[in-house]
């Protein structure tokens, strides 16, 4: 659900859509990226002191690792393909072969978002398993901490992608 302010979540739902593409690429795709930058360390540190003792630290980083590959190729087809386009007919009567295009677009990345979603929500599972009983400082509460951070940003991005901006573009 989106973070912020009840005044800010109802200024982002009804946001000019160009303002809205703004703040889902400066806000949302930058804390996924960064969120998946500090899980990759972490998964590879983990799975490289770890993994003998315990292998899901090896299934965990290998499934971030397909994870973060997915995510930042579906994130760089966003902002090289459907955010140029929306931003460049804000406003304008489409014609009917690129409201086609970009209808397309929408439903793969539709299709990505659930994707992504899922594979996270077995990461999470996999890491909630192992922090389960944990010390607080433990490698699998650290990882587990940073995989709940990284879906609770995806979950914003998810929802004003298909909640805000997908249906208003219909």
């Amino acid at each position: 659900m989106l973070q912020g302010t009840k005044e800010e979540r109802q200024a982002l739902m009804v946001a000019p859509l160009p303002d809205l593409v703004r703040f889902i690429v400066g806000s949302c795709h930058q804390e996924c990226r960064t969120d998946m930058a500090r899980l990759e360390t972490l998964a590879e540190l983990h799975a490289m002191e770890e993994g003998r003792r315990n292998p899901a630290f090896i299934e965990i980083r290998d499934l971030v690792s397909r994870f973060c590959v997915d995510m930042r190729s579906h994130l760089a087809m966003e902002e090289r393909n459907l955010f140029p386009a929306i931003m460049a007919v804000e406003g304008a009567e489409l014609p009917a072969a690129r409201k086609e295009a970009l209808a397309s677009v929408r439903t793969l990345l539709e299709g990505d978002h659930e994707a992504e979603a899922s594979l996270l929500r077995g990461i999470r599972s996999l890491a909630a398993n192992l922090a389960a009983d944990q010390d607080p400082e433990s490698p699998e509460a650290s990882l587990h901490e940073a995989i709940k951070t990284l879906s609770e940003h995806l979950q914003q991005h998810l929802y004003l992608e298909n909640q805000v901006l997908f249906p208003r573009m219909r």
